[in-house]
């Protein structure tokens, strides 16, 4: 039997439903809110049904989905907005569509920060780089694409309470490790080495490129920075390799050791041949160039990279060209180097840089002879430049339109009658000077090129009296200017301290009050710590916050969870219904695995609705930082937090609470989404009772 039409009524009873599972019914286009009722729902089966487009909301209620399989469908592209609806998937099945579009790919990806497994074989994929690099895609994506059949990583599945369904019968540490890409039965016509550095693919690894359309495998001798004992396996089984000096770099820092069942097509006999039958100079008569001696070179951006910043060059040798890894153009970074001049343009490789960064060097001079002709960007700022020659200025700026950014900084600029051009070019092409405004004279106090004229360059000395007279009176206007700016900004900087002393000696409330917002949350904060602190909290904490002035509606999971319920909803329940939460930092919160979840549920709200609402108070010293995990670390980087030792902490955490006068403490039972909470003074005296 095969279901068609589905609408959302046919789920309306099914809220509580946790899996899902429609395929092959043949539903080619899916009704938008088919799904609003099933908010719950935690693994979705969609596979062989030859959809072909999902909608903008199709998924909007589903924020629990973990796994998500559209495999053998009609999907050509997909809608980023889609994805940004599930961010808690970790596992997306998309095997057996239609899709193309690379940078389609890369974006969908993005939002999806717990990713942990993609399939994409069996695709119409032609390359793996989009116009961004896989550098920018999601961490657990660029260090976690596993195929179908790699098992669920443990911790994971008990974060998520689903260790029945989804947790392996036999777990396997090497295993988990791995690192596994299937990226078979496209139709990519190439692959370059250089994307394995990129996505930050770690040993051992395995990357599947079977039955795809690839001729060639490229890369640069530095790029994939490996040790001998690094085990990696890259599967190439059904292409067409061809054997010629797009190959020689395979015998470079034992590489072939990846490509264990490579073969390749001879152009002189047009066999395959084993490519470990074959010697060097069998595949390559002369020798590829490779990165020059502490130099980095990798693909990015249509450009082939050769980063050579800080490597204490005073010159230049050969380059590598880029049509060795079947490019036009190149990138080429020197700064913060040793150089007087800049390389040759007959320099092997240098006539194909389009790109070229000589920042931080102790260049004194520029001449046609050492730029190449096709230049775009040329960064020329930190060095000993006083001038620029006519040629220059005329070739590059004032003849032609390919030199599109100049920069020029921070260079002893001399302004004098000599400088005519140099001033008037400066200003004509204004646009394409980024740092204009940052230009300098040396021999000129408070002149730039922008503001210096002739007639002040050249001036008789009455004039140049009169200009210093002038010069004073703006300096005295400008500095008195300066001293009531700032007067004013010390003024706003402390306008917070006076508002968290006003609040906290019950001054003024009515003028500081928070807006009311969250007027249908049932608490005021969630408190989320690790047991050994339940102390602090329970007989410090919260008495302050529940029976102070005024008095606020507080969550803990000790007292306000059910036994035996799924942890991971109580968690996003318990933030949802607060107004803040409060995160109490200790070093064994840092260690805790819930603890942490529960940080990141409440960030994640708080990105959500981008509003504050998270306190965070340090308790305790932090023994060992880097338990820390990434998430939570750039948080603490980015925003301040409650120091337990501070003599007005009570004064600043009531500051950072909900502002609302009058509130009295409930001490009743609270019921929430059909479940019953015990709150306040109830549950303490249930407690004392018992221990009597």
């Amino acid at each position: 039997m095969t279901l068609r039409n589905l609408t959302r009524e046919h789920f309306q009873n099914l809220v509580a439903l946790r899996q899902l599972d429609l395929a092959g019914n043949n539903m080619k286009i899916l009704n938008e809110n088919v799904f609003a009722t099933l908010t719950r729902l935690n693994f979705l089966n969609l596979s062989h049904n030859g959809i072909v487009e999902l909608l903008p909301n199709q998924l909007a209620k589903l924020d629990k989905l973990i796994i998500l399989d559209l495999s053998y469908n009609s999907l050509t592209y997909l809608r980023p907005e889609v994805f940004e609806q599930i961010p808690l998937l970790w596992q997306l099945k998309l095997k057996g569509n239609q899709l193309h579009d690379t940078t389609n790919i890369i974006t969908i990806l993005k939002p999806l920060n717990f990713l942990h497994r993609l399939d994409l074989s069996d695709n119409k994929l032609r390359t793996i780089w989009g116009k961004e690099s896989y550098a920018n895609a999601p961490v657990t994506l660029a260090t976690n694409l596993h195929n179908s059949n790699m098992p669920m990583p443990l911790a994971l599945a008990k974060g998520l309470n689903y260790v029945s369904t989804l947790e392996p019968n036999e777990y396997h540490q090497s295993k988990r490790k791995l690192k596994l890409i299937n990226l078979s039965r496209n139709l990519l016509n190439g692959f370059n080495m250089d994307w394995i550095y990129e996505i930050g693919i770690t040993c051992p690894f395995k990357i599947n490129l079977e039955q795809n359309l690839i001729k060639n495998v490229y890369a640069l001798s530095n790029l994939l920075n490996t040790t001998n004992d690094c085990e990696g396996e890259i599967i190439m089984t059904g292409n067409h390799i061809e054997c010629d000096c797009n190959l020689a770099w395979i015998y470079n820092n034992n590489y072939s050791r990846f490509f264990s069942d490579l073969q390749c097509k001879q152009k002189s006999t047009n066999l395959l041949t084993k490519f470990t039958q074959l010697r060097r100079h069998e595949l390559c008569a002369w020798q590829s160039v490779q990165c020059p001696r502490n130099c980095v070179c990798f693909t990015k951006s249509e450009l082939l990279h050769i980063n050579c910043t800080g490597a204490q060059l005073d010159v230049i040798g050969e380059l590598p060209r880029p049509e060795q890894v079947l490019l036009t153009t190149s990138l080429l970074d020197i700064s913060n180097n040793r150089f007087t001049v800049l390389p040759l343009s007959t320099t092997f490789g240098y006539a194909n840089v389009s790109k070229l960064y000589a920042a931080h060097n102790q260049i004194t001079n520029i001449s046609l002879l050492e730029l190449p002709n096709d230049l775009t960007v040329l960064d020329l700022r930190n060095n000993d430049l006083t001038s620029l020659c006519a040629d220059f200025l005329r070739v590059f700026l004032n003849e032609s339109t390919k030199l599109q950014l100049l920069y020029l900084s921070a260079n002893p600029w001399i302004c004098d009658c000599s400088a005519q051009q140099l001033l008037y070019t400066v200003r004509a092409h204004r646009h394409r000077i980024p740092d204009v405004e940052q230009l300098r004279c040396a021999n000129k106090q408070n002149v730039t090129p922008l503001t210096a004229s002739l007639s002040e360059l050249c001036q008789t000395e009455d004039s140049v009296k009169h200009y210093q007279y002038m010069n004073a009176a703006i300096t005295t206007a400008a500095l008195i200017i300066i001293i009531f700016l700032l007067i004013v900004a010390l003024f706003f900087k402390y306008k917070l301290q006076i508002k968290i002393w006003l609040y906290g000696h019950n001054k003024l409330r009515c003028c500081i009050r928070e807006y009311e917002l969250d007027e249908n949350k049932m608490f005021d904060a969630f408190i989320s710590y690790a047991h050994q602190e339940a102390d602090f909290v329970n007989h410090i904490l919260l008495p302050q916050l529940e029976q102070g002035e005024p008095p606020f509606r507080v969550c803990t999971h000790e007292r306000n969870w059910l036994a035996g319920a799924y942890i991971p909803e109580q968690i996003i329940e318990s933030v949802e219904q607060s107004r803040r939460t409060i995160i109490v930092l200790s070093q064994h919160f840092i260690e805790s695995d819930w603890a942490r979840m529960e940080f990141r549920t409440a960030h994640q709200c708080s990105l959500n609705e981008g509003r504050a609402r998270i306190i965070m108070i340090k308790y305790g010293e932090i023994i060992n930082s880097a338990l820390l995990d990434k998430e939570l670390k750039a948080y603490l980087d980015m925003n301040t937090y409650l120091d337990w030792q501070d003599a007005r902490f009570w004064d600043k955490l009531r500051y950072a609470m909900p502002h609302k006068v009058g509130r009295k403490p409930n001490t009743d039972m609270l019921e929430v989404n059909g479940r019953l909470y015990v709150m306040g003074q109830v549950e303490m005296n249930c407690l004392c009772s018992e221990n009597a």
